[in-house]
């Protein structure tokens, strides 16, 4: 608290140096601008990255499930798959989704020196990644700036719920997330072990290869970024993370805390040892001084975020969204004959209180199986729109192909009544005919789907549910740019509107339903 009053009390000393030029903070200027640029001491500044998390950002206790980590068995005790969870602390107007922000770039030399109250004229030195930090000091220069932006900056911080955002280190999670590209990547590259996929890591990365880093950090921005726009995310300094470590209980978090944690790799890393889904666990303290470990490719990449109940309104909300979810709201018909409130009803009235810790204990696990197949009726959901759509998008291929085959038999015809009796033209009128009968009976099975998916999410999902994951998917789809798929998606969804109204549609007129 000391070195940082200290610290503080040194930038408010200095003399507002001029603003920096724009390489000396967002130096890709080849590419597109940073989503926000933020305002440092000494005239510097720090640019960010928006990602979007798409959930329905109207429920708050909505959250997202992802699967991070990699099938590597000799790394899998720290990095085996794993499902997290995520939730932007922002709202987006625009698509009542929600988002966070995380830096653009790594911790650079010129912004420690802001950071630690040096005003000196920023130099090429200036814009190579900051190493050597600890734990301790990554965490520190984040209260630093958090402290001098609100306290000197606070219209430049993006708000939620009227609440200025805080600068902190990320979740592992959410470095992962944004690493991988977040929302921006293709679903079907979200997995893979690194986001440019057969693409050459020297692009991307400086680790210890022939023409890249020769062991030493360098300038940010340099090489190409990933999806999000986000640079260095994989080698020259390895990023610090917000949590200790813990070990992969083959696909849980393991019990015992363990040390500090950094992600990415670094310069003295080789190609093998970078991916997504690298973990690297370090104490925190040095064995042999006892002094916090510094270690001197340690670097940082900083986030925007808020706490969560920013207001009694929103509290309030939480609370009421927990009830409804627990189930333990008694005034409705139904709840009347809920488990969860009855065996509420027991715990209260139970005095012994060995079988009051049995009923509790069993409460739980009521909850923790609602919860769990709330998030899978949520995925079911969304899978099954996506399923719709590529109905849909089959059915549409599978009829313009019929329609070929159909205006090739009608050219033969005419060709043969126009007085050409070939043998030939007669054999492929015969062709034509017989993959016809093959298309339609693939058409037969596309429709059968088709009705299937419209059934299930009509009979089998809620309609607020329902909504909610056409919203997600439909964000997903225009982040990844799929843009032709999100089309077809637009028109499937108006068709699980309409189907209700006529549930007993026939072959002929469910087609008409989506082709239309």
């Amino acid at each position: 608290m000391i070195r940082l009053l200290a610290t503080l009390a040194l930038i408010a000393t200095q003399t507002q140096a001029q603003d920096w030029p724009q390489e000396y903070y967002d130096p890709a200027t080849g590419g597109a601008p940073a989503d926000l640029i933020l305002p440092m001491p000494c005239g510097g500044a720090m640019a960010f990255q928006k990602v979007t998390v798409p959930v329905d950002a109207s429920d708050p206790l909505a959250d997202r499930r992802v699967r991070l980590g990699q099938t590597l068995d000799e790394t899998g005790y720290s990095d085996y798959l794993n499902p997290a969870f995520l939730r932007g602390s922002f709202t987006d107007p625009q698509t009542a989704t929600t988002f966070f922000y995380i830096a653009r770039y790594e911790l650079t030399q010129g912004q420690y020196r802001a950071l630690s109250g040096d005003c000196t004229e920023p130099d090429r030195t200036d814009r190579v990644a900051k190493g050597g930090l600890s734990w301790f000091d990554a965490v520190s220069l984040a209260q630093t700036y958090s402290q001098w932006l609100i306290g000197e900056r606070p219209t430049a911080l993006p708000v939620e719920d009227g609440v200025p955002a805080f600068v902190r280190l990320p979740t592992e999670a959410e470095w992962e997330y944004a690493t991988r590209g977040g929302a921006r990547i293709d679903p079907t590259r979200f997995p893979d072990r690194s986001f440019f996929g057969d693409g050459d890591l020297r692009d991307y990365a400086r680790h210890q290869a022939s023409g890249s880093s020769r062991g030493t950090i360098g300038p940010v921005g340099l090489k190409q970024p990933n999806p999000l726009g986000l640079y260095d995310v994989y080698g020259n300094a390895e990023e610090l993370m917000l949590e200790p470590f813990r070990l992969n209980a083959v696909g849980r978090a393991g019990g015992q805390v363990g040390g500090i944690v950094t992600r990415g790799g670094s310069v003295l890393s080789t190609a093998d040892q970078i991916y997504s889904a690298q973990r690297t666990e370090y104490p925190p303290f040095d064995p042999a001084t006892g002094a916090p470990l510094a270690g001197v490719t340690f670097g940082l990449r900083l986030v925007l975020a808020t706490h969560i109940a920013t207001s009694d309104a929103h509290l309030r909300a939480i609370q009421k969204r927990w009830a409804e979810l627990a189930g333990t709201e008694p005034d409705t018909a139904i709840a009347e004959a809920d488990p969860l409130v009855l065996l509420s009803d027991l715990i209260e009235a139970e005095v012994d209180p060995g079988r009051q810790n049995a009923l509790n204990e069993l409460k739980l696990q009521f909850r923790r199986a609602g919860d769990r197949a709330q998030t899978a009726q949520s995925q079911s959901a969304r899978a099954t729109l996506l399923a719709g759509a590529v109905f849909v998008e089959s059915l549409d291929g599978n009829a313009a192909a019929i329609a070929a085959k159909a205006a090739n038999i009608r050219m033969l015809v005419d060709l043969q009544r126009a007085g050409n009796q070939s043998p030939f033209y007669a054999r492929q009128v015969e062709k034509h005919v017989t993959e016809i009968g093959d298309l339609r009976a693939v058409q037969s099975t596309y429709l059968l789907s088709y009705r299937t998916a419209l059934e299930s999410l009509n009979a089998d999902i809620s309609p607020s549910l329902r909504e909610s994951a056409y919203a997600v998917l439909r964000e997903e789809m225009s982040l990844a740019g799929r843009s032709s798929l999100l089309k077809t998606l637009d028109r499937f969804w108006l068709d699980v509107l309409a189907y209700p109204a006529r549930p007993d549609l026939g072959p002929d007129e469910l087609l008409e339903l989506a082709l239309d």
